[in-house]
């Protein structure tokens, strides 16, 4: 094809509305077109507009007794949207099965009709059909066309659209199946945002199409194939009037579509270089290089187009000269400027010689360039290919119809340029361009970043011979033994403890400063204080602000954080082995100094009050803050959320975060975790410089009240109206910490609740489907915990979900213990998976805490692994009912309250209470 259609018809760009003239006389050249003689390329024309908007454009040449019909339609795959790709294509399919008036196969009516020259094809802006008929079949030809323009869509059915997507797919693999067939996909997706319409293939992808529904396509259908976005295109043995009578005849009945809404322009710019590798089935290796550049009908695409031919489009243009001819290094060199609709890729592409380094290649394609560039063409490279190119365009419209031909010349000029003879304009930009103008473009489109994939031939792989019987599953091995590293322990001179577990694995480490406080330190009225003091640590201190605190730290490839559990208040710094001194002052600093800057204080306010606000919209997380008030009660600090009620946030002051700060941060109510590339040698003087001097009394003492939970056989009910499922919770007081089956009740609660495939998981989500996932476990606290199962179930299954979960939960407190194989799975779990347990610092880190919130013993996880492995099935059969009591159970729901109230009446299970998003009773 000519360069002239690789911008004027491969090209896809540029809106355009129909003019509303009934008919407009032969075209002449513009004005601005006198200096260049465009009689030669001009193409006659006569065009007419349709009451319903469609648009004809007739060129009579009677030379011999054919009429090319060509049916453009302004849709592309630009028009779908990411979820609904490939309907564009897909109905270029529906438009060859036939329509409901001739209800029979298009491309058979064409074979009976003797049509020659005839295909259909969609792009990102078009999909058009084209036929070269002789004169005598021209009526019929237009009846077809007009019978699948306004009324196909009742002809489509579900065996169609069945039938299609199974063509669709075909074609999709037939073309991946071709040398280089994956690349362009690959290409656009890299090159275009995520949300630009050129950013998925034309084809659509599969999943999109298998989910499509009938109503889907007929709606496509219905929006884009009316009359008012087509224009039909008529050249040959035909007069203008006979072809608007004709097409009056049998398409002014077809009714509008819609008015539809265009982008007229979105070049995207690429932020940095980019660059991929593909392996595929080819024989050669090839590279592809691609800017971005404007869309149809600009003067740079046309510019541009001049520059690619002088780059690589003949065998003495730059690039093919060097790299096929000087250094024999490529069997094929291209180059394009491919406008669409609303965008463009200017392409470089290259087949690299069997054995050239790709390396060697690209320096040689930057090089050309750059000089091409720099120097811009000559006045005898221009003419050169503004010649050739000229003469190609004389060759292509030749042709009346097909692609390429003088109708499809005019219709696409019609479609993107909003006039028959847009392209003239096109061909006046090419003939008038100047070395320094297409130096200017390819100055302004082609420095800019770019994107490079190179295609490298696959190896030819292939499976080898076997014997194994596939049908024996391979027996496991014993679990690998487990080390945990050594715990190290110091105190510091102002009785800061220090723990230090080392590892040297990568130049990293760890660094958590572990305050006996949480969230138990607070009281009612002032609940949430612990974790908004916590979260202001880093927003400021005496020597930094909160910027300068950034900075520094980034300076230091350092990280600080913090969290509040139930027990302990944490500050956690990662740091680098390297600049570990500086990274801990830095820590020292955040953690010791804060000064709680007014305007850190207030935006913090401000966001725990929105975070607030969004647990309670929230069901999992409203049923999660609720949890706690049911096992424990409100007289409790374990029973009270976190992060603090609206009222006793907003009742707090800076003062009061100062004055808790003061209270807790104590040295000796402090512990130092580390974990990491260092030693106990070049820790301790560090954290002396960085810690030392903090000094301070005794911290208060926590006043957590005993757990006094909501009695049993009682059911609270929170409503969320219109929620789609509901968030059942069950929960009791179990034991404190501390008892003989602690860790018996590791395997047991990992089996019931704690794994995908646990028995609560395996009943609501494997076998019934009901639930996206269920948990059960006991509360991590160091006081009394809690036992809880948390299940999100569809809202039609609430009760019958409420049943399932009460039959597990007296199944595993003795009605069905675990034991036989399922005792050995769980053991085989909880054994196997130690040897992934403690893989990274901040596990080792959590190992840690654990020991000193739970005042667990020193070699509590040095024999953690072998202790494991002794429990027996007998010890997991005790444990379970000692902690999960069936008959304690409170039951909350958070859900649509109108839709499974009366179900859940009809269990029986006591007194139903309302209550709102605080946990105060409404009834």
């Amino acid at each position: 094809m000519s360069p002239i259609l690789r911008l004027a018809v491969a090209a896809a760009l540029a809106g355009a509305v129909a003019s509303p003239a009934i008919a407009a006389p032969a075209a002449k050249p513009a004005a601005s077109a006198a200096a260049f003689d465009l009689k030669p390329y001009t193409i006659p024309y006569k065009k007419f507009t349709l009451q319903n908007g469609l648009t004809l454009i007739v060129h009579t040449d009677h030379s011999v007794p054919v009429v090319g019909v060509n049916m453009w339609y302004h849709v592309g795959s630009r028009n779908e949207k990411r979820g609904k790709t490939g309907f564009a294509h897909m109905f270029e399919h529906f438009f060859f099965n036939g329509s409901e008036n001739y209800p029979h196969g298009f491309r058979e009516a064409m074979d009976d009709l003797g049509a020659t020259n005839r295909n259909g094809i969609t792009n990102y802006d078009r999909t058009n059909f084209f036929e070269d008929v002789p004169v005598s079949a021209l009526e019929r030809t237009l009846y077809l066309e007009a019978d699948r323009m306004g009324f196909l869509g009742n002809y489509i059915n579900k065996d169609m659209l069945e039938r299609e997507r199974g063509v669709v797919s075909n074609e999709k693999r037939q073309g991946e199946n071709q040398p280089y067939g994956r690349v362009h996909s690959e290409i656009v997706q890299r090159m275009y945002p995520y949300s630009h319409p050129y950013s998925w293939p034309v084809i659509g992808y599969m999943e999109d199409l298998q989910a499509a529904s009938l109503e889907d396509v007929k709606e496509w259908y219905r929006t884009y194939y009316g009359p008012n976005n087509a224009v039909i295109s008529l050249s040959g043995d035909i007069t203008p009037e006979r072809a608007l009578e004709l097409v009056k005849k049998y398409f002014d009945g077809i009714p509008p579509g819609p008015a539809l809404a265009r982008t007229e322009a979105w070049i995207p710019t690429l932020d940095r270089n980019i660059r991929d590798t593909m392996e595929d089935q080819v024989p050669q290796a090839r590279i592809y290089r691609a800017y971005h550049m404007p869309g149809w009908g600009t003067a740079d695409a046309q510019r541009l187009q001049l520059f690619a031919e002088v780059l690589a489009g003949s065998k003495s243009a730059r690039l093919n000269k060097r790299l096929m001819y000087d250094k024999g290094l490529a069997t094929g060199v291209g180059a394009g400027a491919r406008p669409s609709e609303i965008a463009g890729i200017f392409q470089v592409t290259v087949t690299l010689k069997p054995g050239a380094d790709p390396a060697e290649v690209e320096r040689e394609i930057d090089a050309v360039m750059k000089e091409l560039l720099d120097k811009g063409p000559t006045a005898a490279e221009l003419a050169r290919v503004k010649t050739a190119t000229f003469a190609e365009f004389s060759r292509d419209i030749e042709r009346l119809g097909g692609f390429g031909g003088r109708n499809d010349v005019l219709a696409q000029s019609m479609t993107y340029g909003g006039s028959p003879d847009a392209y003239l304009a096109n061909l006046k930009l090419m003939a008038d361009a100047t070395p320094a103008e297409v130096k200017a473009s390819a100055d302004k489109w082609l420095r800019a970043n770019h994107y490079t994939m190179t295609v490298k031939p696959g190896a030819r792989l292939a499976a080898g011979k076997t014997s194994i019987d596939r049908k024996v599953l391979p027996a496991l091995g014993d679990a690998p033994e487990v080390g945990f590293p050594e715990m190290q322990r110091a105190t510091l001179s102002n009785g800061l403890k220090v723990i230090l577990m080392e590892r040297h694995g990568a130049p990293i480490v760890n660094v958590t400063l572990a305050v006996d406080a949480g969230a138990a330190a607070d009281n009612a009225a002032k609940s949430g204080l612990a974790s908004l003091t916590l979260d202001l640590l880093d927003k400021g201190s005496k020597a930094r602000d909160a910027f300068q605190l950034s900075d520094a730290l980034e300076s230091q490839g350092a990280r600080l954080s913090t969290a509040t559990s139930a027990d302990l208040s944490l500050v956690r710094l990662n740091a680098t082995s390297l600049n570990l001194k500086a990274s801990l002052d830095l820590m020292a600093d955040a953690a010791l100094n804060p000064t709680f800057p007014d305007d850190q204080f207030k935006l913090a306010k401000q966001r725990r009050l929105a975070q607030i606000g969004q647990e309670k919209a929230n069901p999992q997380a409203m049923a999660q803050r609720l949890a706690a008030y049911a096992a424990y009660g409100s007289d409790s600090a374990y029973g009270r959320p976190a992060s603090g009620t609206e009222k006793s946030v907003d009742s707090l002051t800076r003062g009061d975060l100062a004055k808790w700060h003061a209270d807790w941060f104590k040295p000796g109510n402090a512990t130092l975790v580390v974990a990491g590339d260092t030693s106990m040698e070049k820790l301790k003087p560090m954290l002396e410089s960085a810690f030392g001097k903090w000094s301070g009394g005794s911290a208060p003492a926590k006043q957590v009240a005993p757990g006094s939970s909501l009695s049993n056989k009682r059911i609270y009910l929170v409503d969320k109206p219109d929620a789609p499922q509901s968030v059942i919770i069950a929960t009791h007081l179990s034991q404190a910490q501390g008892q003989t089956e602690d860790l018996a009740m590791e395997p047991v609660m990992q089996n019931f609740g704690g794994m995908a495939t646990s028995r609560l998981n395996r009943n609501l989500r494997l076998d019934k489907h009901w639930s996206y996932g269920v948990q059960g476990f006991l509360s991590n606290v160091r006081g009394q915990r809690a036992f809880v199962i948390q299940a999100p179930v569809q809202t039609n299954k609430t009760k019958e979900s409420m049943q399932e979960l009460a039959k597990e939960i007296k199944d595993i407190a003795g009605a069905r213990p675990i034991a036989g194989e399922e005792y050995k799975s769980i053991m085989r779990n909880m054994t196997s998976r130690l040897a992934g347990r403690f893989e990274t610092l901040a596990s080792l880190e959590s190992a840690a805490l654990q020991s000193i919130n739970l005042n667990l013993p020193p070699d509590h996880w040095a024999k953690y692994a072998g202790n494991i492995r002794a429990l027996s099935e007998q010890q997991l059969g005790a444990a379970a009912p000692k902690y999960i009591k069936p008959d304690e159970v409170v039951w909350l729901v958070v859900g649509d309250v109108k839709k499974i109230e009366p179900a859940i009446r009809e269990l029986n299970w006591g007194e139903i209470t309302r209550l709102d998003a605080d946990g105060k009773p409404l009834n």
